[in-house]
């Protein structure tokens, strides 16, 4: 189950790779084997290094100088020694690993070591170029003071220091060598006291503050300002001209407008008159407040966005309000805001969509535009997509899947094996090290630039019912038309058993696992819900309790069995509540049935299904129930079991 919002959802890989390459962990979902000769001398040796039966492992080790993964076994039996090892011999060392999944992780861990060993000649040779990770940029720059371009390392540190929180402990020492250079200047202190007040930073703003004593005055002000900031009410206290006291109202305003929206424009507008602002903040300000309340949908300021709208507007702000219409059934605002879109905006599939029906609902000049409706319509449905889907609903036409299959080429597939990426995935999978396996793939994935070669190793991976692999190569390859790549029949007994079990769609499930973790096992999301269908650990032991289901901790979230059986008891168990309404049961599957049901009191059923939808305020569950919805349909043409789109109960029911 997703969490709403915070879907930074990210697939858990191997980054950490001395903790999860080629570990338990990984054979959660693995069954009985038999292994080849050289899988069981690969894995007798991983275990003698782990024993510590140095002799044992050389021995073994010699018997597979060719077998893909003795690489991985090179990397555990190596990696103290690369630690130790200077720059120019690390680069060296590094180098052997440079095309495996492993790479990244050594790099990174050899990088931390001599970073925090201050070797920095070693550093700067393994890392000539900035690198990603904040504590690395940290030590970077560091060793470019030492031992580089010390004007490189200083830029680095004000780049850094430049922001609006606390920053890693590594990154002390490059401050303190930035200030005593006498880099840190009283204006780039006020600057990161700005950041840290938008952030919420309150000790990181009083410390700050603490820096600038000559300037005492406007940091008190600031201060009590960023504690109350309804003390702007007071414009005399702000009347000064000086660029600063115009940057603690511009700060202030923000985070009055959290509190209180409609004070905040109301002041916006005061300060605006006596020009506290430079034109370019004056807007941007101007849209945060517009934004907000666009978000709020308080009708109290529905003149004030309207008559800054088209001012400051973008697609994102007219689609808010396009929202905002829609949830009021305000059809004239409609009309107002859709031509005002973009080119690019009025041409996506959903506001040609809305477009259309409000053609469908003019009485004024009926025959006109219902015949203009039903030619947009017409043409809509001609998309593989929610809206296209909706479209040939409302005309009667047949789906339209837009389906075009890669066929498989000789000369192509000879091509997947001169990578050897590809040799150490059908091994690991074979030994059932899931998660290492997925990590080469994206390794090799990133390699290829040949679109046609990666929709090739999606076939081989389709063809050996590696379902995850298949859609995340039709992904890279954008073979946005391979339906078989990105829809494949991944668990589909597990998906029937459970369908049997708990009465629901087999198709439903399906398309709720494929949205939810596009079938990988060991998906982890950002707050941790997991596997084939997101669970939370507290939801599936509540469900599993419910359901007499053995429950054995977090890990057993990974095994496809029971997470499928959990992920559809849950799923009925919402359709139960919600009186079988998928529409319902989808978005409360993903934000929870509190927020639907908040959701539902908040319209007060006079919206139809399609308003309904459209004005779900979380961006996240609004694509989502779109999405798993078309899923349904595409899964259910593929077996040739296409049912309607809604029922007629969903689709004549006012939310």
């Amino acid at each position: 189950m997703q969490s709403l919002r915070l879907r930074t959802f990210f697939i858990l890989f191997v980054l950490i790779a001395s903790t999860l390459v080629l570990s338990g962990s990984q054979t959660a979902i693995a069954t009985t084997h038999h292994y080849s000769i050289a899988q069981q001398t690969y894995l007798d040796a991983r275990e003698a290094l782990d024993n510590k039966d140095m002799v044992l492992y050389q021995k073994l080790r010699h018997k597979i100088p060719d077998y893909p993964l003795t690489i991985y076994l090179d990397y555990h039996q190596q990696y103290n020694q690369i630690m130790n090892m200077n720059g120019v011999q690390a680069n060296k060392a590094l180098a052997h690993y440079r095309t495996t999944a492993l790479f990244n992780t050594l790099r990174y861990r050899y990088l931390s070591h001599v970073g925090a060993k201050k070797q920095w000649q070693d550093f700067l040779a393994v890392s000539p170029s900035t690198p990603n990770d904040i504590t690395l940029q940290c030590y970077y720059n560091r060793a470019q003071i030492h031992s580089g371009d010390k004007n490189v390392g200083y830029q680095g540190a004000e780049k850094l220091w430049q922001y609006g929180y606390s920053r890693p402990k590594a990154c002390d020492p490059l401050f303190k060598q930035w200030t005593k250079a006498g880099h840190r200047t009283q204006a780039l202190i006020w600057q990161r006291m700005l950041l840290s007040f938008n952030a919420n930073q309150s000790s990181l703003l009083k410390w700050l503050g603490k820096k600038l004593p000559q300037r005492q005055a406007e940091v008190d002000l600031l201060i009590k300002v960023y504690r109350d900031p309804q003390t702007l009410r007071h414009t005399r206290h702000f009347s000064s001209q000086q660029a600063v006291v115009g940057d603690i109202v511009n700060v202030g305003l923000r985070k009055l407008a959290k509190r209180d929206l409609q004070q905040a424009a109301k002041l916006y507008l005061i300060y605006q008159q006596k020009q506290r602002f430079s034109d370019y903040e004056a807007k941007q300000l101007n849209r945060y407040i517009v934004r907000r309340a666009l978000i709020k949908q308080d009708s109290a300021l529905l003149a004030h966005v309207d008559s800054m709208l088209e001012k400051i507007g973008s697609d994102d702000l007219y689609e808010m309000r396009l929202r905002w219409a829609l949830r009021d059934q305000d059809m004239d605002s409609v009309a107002r805001y859709l031509p005002l879109l973009s080119k690019q905006g009025q041409n996506d599939p959903r506001w040609r969509y809305w477009q259309a029906r409000l053609n469908l609902d003019d009485n004024l000049n009926k025959s006109t535009t219902q015949t203009l409706a039903t030619e947009q319509l017409t043409m809509l449905a001609q998309q593989r997509n929610f809206y296209g889907f909706v479209a040939a609903t409302l005309s009667n036409q047949a789906v339209n899947m837009n389906d075009n299959p890669i066929v498989s080429s000789a000369s192509l597939r000879q091509k997947l094996y001169q990578d050897p990426s590809f040799a150490r995935v059908i091994e690991l999978r074979a030994i059932d090290k899931l998660i290492d396996a997925r990590s080469e793939w994206l390794q090799l994935m990133r390699r290829q630039t040949d679109n046609a070669l990666k929709a090739e190793y999606g076939l081989y991976a389709l063809e050996h019912e590696w379902y995850d692999l298949s859609v995340e190569s039709s992904i890279q390859a954008k073979s946005w038309h391979a339906l078989a790549l990105r829809f494949p029949p991944a668990q589909q007994a597990l998906f029937h058993q459970a369908s049997e079990r708990h009465q629901v769609s087999e198709y439903e499930i399906t398309a709720i696992s494929r949205r939810e973790s596009a079938f990988y096992p060991f998906a982890t999301s950002g707050v941790g819900a997991r596997g084939m269908m997101q669970l939370m650990p507290a939801t599936a032991k509540h469900t599993a309790k419910q359901q007499k289901l053995a429950y054995k901790g977090t890990q057993s979230l990974y095994q496809p069995e029971l997470n499928i059986m959990l992920g559809s008891a849950y799923y009925a168990k919402l359709l139960a509540q919600f009186n079988q309404n998928r529409i319902l049961a989808t978005a409360a599957y993903n934000a929870g049935p509190s927020n639907v049901n908040r959701w539902l009191k908040r319209s007060g059923g006079k919206l139809d299904l399609m308003s309904f939808i459209e004005t779900i305020p979380f961006r996240e569950t609004r694509e989502y129930v779109q999405a798993v919805i078309s899923y349904r349909l595409i899964f259910q043409h593929q077996h040739n079991a296409l049912q309607p789109m809604f029922s007629q109960q969903e689709f004549n029911q006012l939310y």
